[in-house]
């Protein structure tokens, strides 16, 4: 069986496969998920082996290809790559974007070799292990997640938790997956549907990139950091992987471990290993800043995480990942039923399976670190040809994944709000964190509630058990661990506050907050509204969201005078007229058409740079040549090879080219 895999056909497949996730993975809005199931039709004329091999190849290489924009570009190319971001854009800035991307590399091979090992060696304890979590543990899970937040912040905790509740409460939108009722729809049938998780993730981490590109384009400091590089060798970032073994083994193990856990998936073994990295880390200040452990334990996390979340697949039938969901289709296709039979009446197609997915890391380490000189150039694209890239991206991975308008419209109206807010010193991460876990959390809670009531005693149901506690302690650690954490940065010297001030609170930095307060207490008291089932986890969310928005603003009378101060800003109305042209004409999708807008975005942006500041250097005839080559370049990927349907619009000039 092993020796049949390396029969041309089979490594040709795999070979492919691993190539094709990679580029899925570093295209921003194609996910795992999407780029898994966009290739099921393809395995229908091909063996089992063969389809399970390409299916497998594109699962591991899109999980690694979602790296490449998250250290690149800040932008997230996969969901499982948002913990990357934290330390990988800041080493590219500072002209380490190579030493990232083989460090990402060596570390996703590390993380995709230990989880496939367990797939293939500890199987049946970690089927157990994963039954041993009902509705109790997988709240706890959730809240222990949405704790992380605060552990890895750089900022106020007070800001980072409430962004994990404004992420729960966005979860909120819709059909609950409860009762079936919709909810939070506010009579709009366009919102019944729900928030979609990658329209949201988009709208948090690359839109608002692109926006701040475009600020950024008055500073020639900036870009000039952005594309420096610094050399860098294989045979280097492998010792300083090999060196950091605390950082890849906690990695590893986190994620295979919540990769067993059925619904968790990747964006949760990153982060949780990102914080436990952090945890034990005796420098936890250089976390966030370029700090190669936290690439090293998100990247070996999220590659483990797809050799664990085949674990219950392929033994139960229950999916550890959305993309194994799919890969579950492509299972069936095939006429493969997973279970215990599964090793016995399949076991050539399965040993052949797991041998190659074992062979599927190698390829991985080859072809990223082969490819990673050329990655690198990435960074010598003009940031006025980058935003508008990065926007398009943006606007045809919203839409590709339910050909929907409306996540579009959820992608611009999120990304716009959070580049307003990041200008607070909000960060994206908690919100996403609580949008994915706010769902897990509540079906928890819910099912506990029940099963608690029918046991005589809801609290001895989500109190007692080994995970229970032990999942419990974690989150009163970590929340206590964050409290000394945010009392040790307290200000010292002259610039230390003379106790409370209560003129403080009637200043204008602390008056800002108390909207937030209000709009809180309206979510709290219309969520009282609603049924138990609906309104409960709604009603504690926004209760603890009142809570931290009045402790946040009485923080205000314990500041030095001098930090609540009005600074006036300096305007730049020309900055702000093409940032609010690029969020309209992104919203008109529907109207423009998808490859117009992109050739619109284009030469908008470098129109703008031309008439600003850069007349001499850059001539209109490269402006148009280049906008012209990268509409040709979108047209052919997505028309012409993916065959994605995008919104046509009107029909202008270059629909009638295309």
């Amino acid at each position: 069986m092993i020796l049949e895999l390396f029969e041309f056909q089979h490594l040709f497949v795999l070979t492919a496969g691993v190539l094709l996730g990679i580029i899925v993975g570093a295209l921003p809005g194609l996910t795992p998920t999407m780029g898994v199931a966009l290739c099921i039709p393809f395995t229908f004329s091909l063996p089992a082996v063969d389809g399970l091999l390409l299916l497998g190849g594109i699962y591991c290489g899109s999980v690694y290809g979602g790296t490449v924009p998250a250290i690149m570009f800040n932008v997230p190319g996969a969901p499982a790559s948002v913990a990357t971001t934290f330390d990988g854009y800041p080493m590219a800035q500072q002209g380490k974007a190579r030493k990232a991307l083989e460090l990402a590399t060596i570390s996703s091979f590390v993380g995709g070799l230990f989880g496939m090992l367990m797939l293939i060696f500890f199987a049946p304890m970690f089927v157990s292990f994963s039954l041993q979590f009902g509705p109790a543990e997988n709240f706890w899970l959730a809240i222990f997640g949405i704790t992380v937040i605060s552990a890895i912040s750089q900022g106020a905790i007070t800001k980072e938790l409430l962004g994990g509740c404004a992420g729960i409460l966005l979860s909120f939108i819709g059909i609950s997956s409860f009762t079936g009722m919709s909810r939070f729809t506010f009579g709009h049938d366009f919102l019944v549907g729900g928030l979609h998780v990658v329209a949201v993730l988009i709208g948090l981490f690359a839109f608002p990139q692109a926006l701040r590109l475009i600020k950024n384009l008055s500073s020639k400091e900036v870009e000039t950091v952005l594309h420096s590089h610094e050399k860098s060798s294989i045979r280097t970032s492998f010792s300083e992987v090999v060196g950091r073994p605390k950082s890849v083994t906690i990695g590893s193990i986190v994620g295979s471990v919540v990769g067993v856990i059925p619904g968790a998936g990747g964006n949760i073994a990153s982060i949780m290993a990102y914080n436990e990295v952090k945890r034990f880390s005796k420098n936890k200040e250089r976390f966030g800043k370029g700090n190669p452990e936290g690439v090293i334990a998100s990247e070996s996390a999220n590659n483990a995480m797809v050799g664990g979340s085949l674990i219950p697949l392929l033994s139960l039938g229950i999916p550890g990942s959305p993309t194994a969901a799919i890969f579950l289709g492509g299972l069936l296709i095939h006429g493969i039923w997973p279970g215990r039979s599964l090793f016995v009446e399949n076991a050539p197609v399965v040993y052949t399976f797991f041998t190659g997915m074992i062979i599927a890391q190698f390829l991985l380490l080859f072809i990223g670190l082969g490819i990673i000189r050329y990655l690198t150039k990435l960074n010598r694209i003009p940031d006025y040809f980058m935003a508008p890239i990065i926007l398009s991206f943006c606007i045809i991975g919203a839409y590709a994944t339910q050909n929907n308008l409306f996540d579009i419209y959820t992608m611009v109206i999120l990304g716009a709000a959070m580049y307003v807010l990041q200008k607070y010193k909000f960060s994206a991460a908690p919100i996403a964190l609580g949008f994915i876990l706010g769902p897990i959390a509540e079906e928890g809670l819910l099912q506990g509630i029940r099963v608690g009531e029918a046991n005589g005693s809801v609290l001895q149901f989500f109190f007692t058990g080994g995970w229970n506690i032990s999942l419990f302690v974690l989150v009163i650690v970590t929340i206590a661990f964050s409290i000394w954490q945010t009392m040790q940065k307290r200000p010292s010297g002259n610039n230390k506050p003379k106790g409370f001030q209560l003129s403080n609170l009637f200043s204008f930095k602390a008056a800002a907050w108390l909207p937030i307060i209000g709009l809180s207490a309206l979510i709290l008291v219309f969520a009282s509204s609603l049924s138990f089932e609906e309104g409960v986890f709604p009603q504690i969310t926004a209760a603890i969201m009142v809570i931290l928005s009045v402790v946040h603003y009485i923080r205000f009378g314990f500041r030095p005078k001098n930090e609540l101060l009005y600074q006036k800003a300096n305007l730049n109305f020309s900055r702000i007229f093409i940032i609010a042209a690029l969020v309209i004409i992104s919203l008109l999708t529907n109207v423009v058409g998808f490859y117009n807008q992109v050739l619109i975005l284009m030469l908008l942006v470098s129109m703008w740079v031309y008439w600003q500041k850069n007349k001499d250097s850059h001539s209109l005839s490269k402006i148009m040549l280049v906008s012209l080559s990268f509409t040709l370049f979108m047209f052919l990927i997505f028309s012409g090879i993916v065959k994605v349907p995008v919104p046509t619009g009107l029909p202008l000039f270059l629909s009638n080219i295309f």
